[in-house]
């Protein structure tokens, strides 16, 4: 039985995988999600979490439930910590998987990874305010884009505020991409909040094919049938 360690990104939670997780059971997997420090169950935690909290966290998560031959799924920012996680603990992983999620190079911080659009308003805030988040009409037209109605609005009422400290620490990399773990990167054509053009770049740094869905940015969400196959593909 594979296992599937599911990470979210910004803002969100484990319920980010609600949908996926009975589809990857019923596939014969085993996944697990867990909410990073200052998000779902946990924020309480979070105004001061920086990425390396959220990188250390999954680490000691990984370590205390002894798990092995992971697939480690990362969304969105999260494309930073599972790229950090495989370095520190290769042996425990046996495939990283990139759902719309950035893919560092050495030294760069999540804000080097954003859009030109997104990352203006993030340097305005550095420095001056602990978290950033948004009214459900700012956070509309990026998030969950390919959902409509009541079921949009239940998911932009899950999103929890950010803390502001995980964009702007850089993460430094001993050698990272050039690591002996099969890699995939999964784009949505759809996708607002890291567009295709910016994902292919991505894909490109990892030296692969990305495999795309016709999806926003929160996939595993709006297309969980089509996420589900191809992770079970990889397991």
């Amino acid at each position: 039985m594979t296992n599937f360690l599911l990470i979210h990104g910004a803002m969100r939670g484990a319920w980010l995988w609600d949908k996926l997780m009975p589809l990857l059971m019923k596939g014969g997997a085993n996944p697990i999600a867990i909410d990073l420090p200052g998000h779902g169950y946990r924020t309480s935690e979070g105004s001061f979490a920086t990425m390396s909290t959220y990188i250390d966290d999954v680490i000691q998560f990984i370590r205390k439930e002894n798990l092995k031959d992971l697939v480690l799924v990362g969304h969105s920012m999260s494309g930073i910590v599972i790229s950090k996680v495989a370095e520190e603990v290769p042996e425990r992983i046996k495939h990283l998987v990139y759902l719309a999620a950035v893919v560092p190079r050495n030294n760069e911080a999540l804000i080097d990874l954003l859009t030109k659009e997104r990352q203006e308003p993030l340097s305005k805030l550095h420095g001056k305010v602990k978290e950033v988040f948004g009214t459900l009409e700012q956070l509309r037209p990026m998030y969950f884009t390919d959902l409509e109605g009541d079921e949009k609005e239940f998911y932009l009422k899950q999103l929890t505020p950010q803390p502001l400290a995980a964009f702007f620490e850089k993460t430094h990399f001993r050698q990272f991409p050039n690591i002996d773990i099969p890699k995939t990167y999964i784009l949505g054509l759809k996708d607002k909040s890291l567009p295709p053009e910016l994902t292919v770049r991505f894909a490109e740094r990892l030296g692969i094919t990305p495999i795309e869905i016709d999806a926003g940015h929160d996939m595993m969400v709006s297309r969980p049938d089509e996420v589900a196959k191809v992770l079970l593909g990889l397991a």
